[in-house]
């Protein structure tokens, strides 16, 4: 469990089950970027108030601070294959019902709200699960290999053929692209449920046991919390996620007013954005490798900063679509580290309870920072939430770079 990056041996050819996963991720993350396209400009639809559009990433995130962590027993108790399944149907229903509403003028800003809440809970099980499912089907070294080639996929699909689509389906009609989403979550769903794993190579459900939620959380939180490495990154991550989110939430309103981009050409400004992503998720793992795990995490987080900051003092929509490119690749190197980390540091038999409390930190309190970017928006200006985001994640830098050391990383993966 000690082995490091540099001493990896040549990986095996990675399994068909995993390739099924794989195709399963691409025709989902189509849907959603149709719907992370069309949504926005929908919401732009119903209200002009930065804090009412602010309101749509709160919803989306809100369940991620109130159902992170009862998740993580449930990925615990339950198959997590059927889990994915199961969490995946319920999203096509909703997807459909944002579709019916929107076509037949129903809809209105609070009846979406609600709507994506319920996508929101799904997610938070549905990303748990997979999460937790994928060192089932892809051996431990090659796990750097296959989440980065899952971002790479995801970013494809969701921006370059998800978003543009999107967007331009939304300015001919409201309610096909949610359709459409719909449909991706169904067809995602059959590929998932007939993946193959091998035998033994997930936990035994525990179903039934009498063991109660309080419980099993307050272990997993202990658990964290002992592994400084962990603990750190966790706590980081939910730092940038919150600070992002200032701008992140009123984006839509920041390009459409601020830069002057289109209806229709918002999803290509978006597919601009991601192309660091896919970089990222093609040759992150290499550049892991050369700059070390230690090092690639720092400097993905330097990033984070410069890039929100110089996306509020942009003056056109191609300078941010430049700071977005090495923000994406940043990211995307950012989880290959983490995300690799955390599948070889957590037991498996815990695995769902302490990501999701690794998540709960890092990911719950994007609803608040979607919260303040729209009153920040509001008052202030739409620049105002990129320019506070970036300095905010500097200062944290400053304070948690220290943490992220390489002696930190040995110590999690010898305890392991």
């Amino acid at each position: 469990m000690t082995q490091t990056l540099d001493n990896q041996q040549t990986p095996t050819p990675l399994s068909a089950a995993y390739w099924r996963q794989l195709l399963a991720t691409g025709i989902s993350n189509v849907g959603d970027g149709i719907n992370a396209a069309a949504l926005p400009l929908l919401a732009l639809t119903l209200t002009d108030d930065a804090r009412l559009i602010a309101g749509v990433t709160v919803a989306a995130f809100i369940p991620w601070l109130l159902l992170a962590l009862p998740a993580g027993v449930i990925v615990d108790r339950y198959n997590r294959q059927t889990l994915m399944v199961v969490t995946n149907i319920a999203r096509a229903f909703l997807m459909a019902g944002v579709a019916i509403t929107a076509a037949t003028g129903s809809l209105n800003i609070w009846l979406l709200y609600l709507l994506l809440l319920g996508l929101g809970l799904c997610e938070v099980l549905f990303d748990s699960s997979a999460q937790a499912f994928l060192p089932a089907i892809v051996d431990s070294e090659q796990l750097p290999k296959a989440n980065g080639r899952l971002y790479a996929v995801e970013t494809v699909a969701n921006n370059f053929l998800g978003q543009p689509f999107g967007a331009l389906l939304f300015s001919l009609t409201l309610a096909v692209p949610f359709a459409l989403d719909a449909a991706s979550f169904v067809i995602a769903a059959l590929l998932v449920a007939g993946i193959s794993v091998r035998p033994g190579a997930l936990p035994p459900s525990k179903r039934g046991q009498p063991t109660k939620f309080r419980s099993e959380i307050a272990e997993s939180m202990r658990w964290l919390w002992r592994d400084p490495l962990l603990r750190a990154m966790a706590i980081l991550l939910g730092v940038v996620n919150v600070s992002a989110t200032f701008g992140v939430s009123i984006f839509v309103k920041f390009a459409t007013e601020t830069l002057g981009v289109s209806t229709r050409w918002f999803g290509a400004l978006l597919a601009l954005m991601a192309l660091g992503a896919v970089l990222g998720g093609m040759v992150g793992d290499r550049v892991v490798h050369w700059l070390g795990r230690s090092t690639a995490l720092r400097c993905s987080y330097v990033a984070f900063a410069i890039a929100t900051l110089g996306i509020g003092l942009s003056p056109n929509y191609w300078v941010v679509a430049a700071f977005s490119f090495v923000d994406a690749f940043a990211g995307t190197v950012w989880n290959i580290v983490s995300v690799s980390l955390r599948q070889r540091i957590i037991p498996s038999q815990l695995f769902g309870r302490v990501n999701s409390v690794y998540r709960w930190i890092g990911t719950g309190a994007t609803a608040i920072g979607a919260v303040i970017g729209g009153q920040l928006a509001f008052h202030l200006g739409l620049r105002a939430p990129w320019i506070l985001g970036g300095i905010t994640i500097m200062v944290a830098f400053a304070f948690g770079a220290k943490f992220l050391s390489e002696r930190r990383i040995e110590a999690s993966l010898a305890r392991s």
